[in-house]
């Protein structure tokens, strides 16, 4: 009797780490959100003056590798190389703008809402949260729900919580599963890790920028700041166009995006 009711309590313990867990992703996720919608404008021009420094720099570098060989510089495999290597930066740099615009773009939802996608999600976790029933994952189509599921919770989108909650329990039926309290192997091991993660993801951005986000003065300072790197890389990507200048022989013209 005791064994079973220290089994009971290991469980609810690891339960409500696991809920503890997800609750502080789905925090970090709104807290990254918040912070691009608040400071993506600047993020994004930052990060756009940075990967035009980038670019020049590779753009000097191939023009010298040319000079220090006694070659003229063949601008059209130049710009071949560029475009290669700069893909990946200009590619991140999208991602970032539509971020933005998301953010920007997307309504808050209410309290009320709020707490009933909390209230709808832990209703379906203790039906198939994956950690609490080990095997779970195996499935693919339980896979490919609690996928959306996750998906949705951080999203706050409770029309989709409310279609998943009925089909969780249509999906269960059709494989002929029945919900109980599954033994999960290792428990005391898997609640130490949860612990640790809980404490990796609430000691590390993005869940610090809640830190920022809630101090008005932070946000006007770190606003500020980001102007000010985007004013060094200005004046950083002017030294280096004259650096280019200086390297081109032959007559070759580059018209820079500004």
């Amino acid at each position: 009797m005791e064994q079973n009711e220290n089994t009971r309590q290991q469980r609810e313990t690891y339960e409500k780490l696991l809920f503890r867990r997800d609750k502080v992703e789905k925090e970090a996720t709104e807290y990254k959100l918040s912070f691009i919608a608040e400071f993506g404008e600047l993020l994004t021009e930052r990060f756009r003056r940075k990967i035009s420094c980038i670019e020049k720099k590779k753009i000097i570098a191939f023009c010298q590798a040319a000079v220090n060989q006694g070659h003229r510089v063949d601008v059209e495999k130049m710009n071949r190389y560029i475009d290669a290597v700069m893909k990946e930066y200009r590619e991140e740099l999208d991602e970032l703008i539509s971020a933005h615009k998301l953010c920007s773009e997307t309504t808050p939802i209410s309290e009320n809402d709020y707490l009933t996608v909390k209230r709808i999600y832990r209703k379906i976790a203790k039906k198939i949260h994956p950690d609490l029933h080990p095997g779970y994952e195996n499935n693919p189509e339980l896979a490919e729900h609690w996928t959306a599921v996750m998906n949705a919770y951080h999203c706050n989108d409770l029309r989709a919580l409310e279609r998943l909650d009925i089909q969780t329990d249509v999906i269960l039926r059709d494989l002929g599963e029945k919900v109980d309290e599954t033994v999960i192997p290792d428990i005391e091991q898997k609640t130490a890790e949860l612990e640790a993660e809980i404490e990796r993801i609430t000691t590390t951005d993005p869940y610090l920028y809640k830190l920022i986000l809630e101090d008005q003065k932070q946000i006007s300072e770190y606003k500020e700041h980001l102007r000010e790197e985007i004013e060094e890389y200005i004046n950083y990507e002017r030294r280096l166009t004259e650096i280019i200048r200086l390297l081109i022989k032959g007559g070759a013209q580059f018209t820079w995006e500004t």
